[in-house]
């Protein structure tokens, strides 16, 4: 069952992290969760999608190159749940064709990895304002 978002408890934007690296899921709850978002975190793209099926968020941020689904997949398996979904890639390493199959896809945005707080921050709140008017 998908909650509207005024109707969840906390009212929080919901954020679903996907990386199969634990570190970086830790740093990126920490990160989200301290400015204010809700934070679910799935250690691989087959996760995200079981999670999504059953839970409503807001954006989605995934790593590219993950074991099992990669991110592109991913991407592509949210997007059909949640049309609307706003999706952020992460990764270390974005070559052209990945990027390419990403954007039609329908990713909202790209940033490489290691990331800087404040803009991670800041394109976070960008690509959750954007779904909103689309919405």
């Amino acid at each position: 069952m998908m909650l509207a978002p005024d109707l969840r408890p906390s009212g929080k934007k919901r954020i679903l992290v996907i990386d199969d690296e634990a570190a970086i899921r830790e740093v990126f709850d920490e990160i989200l969760t301290s400015a204010g978002y809700e934070v679910s975190t799935a250690e691989s793209g087959a996760v995200a999608v079981e999670r999504a099926e059953r839970e409503p968020f807001d954006l989605a941020i995934t790593d590219l190159r993950m074991p099992g689904l990669s991110g592109v997949d991913t991407v592509a398996a949210l997007r059909r749940i949640k049309p609307g979904l706003a999706v952020i890639v992460v990764s270390g390493n974005v070559s052209d064709e990945s990027a390419r199959r990403c954007r039609e896809a329908g990713v909202t945005r790209f940033m490489s990895k290691p990331v800087d707080i404040d803009e991670l921050l800041h394109v976070v709140e960008v690509a959750l304002q954007n779904r909103a008017c689309s919405s």
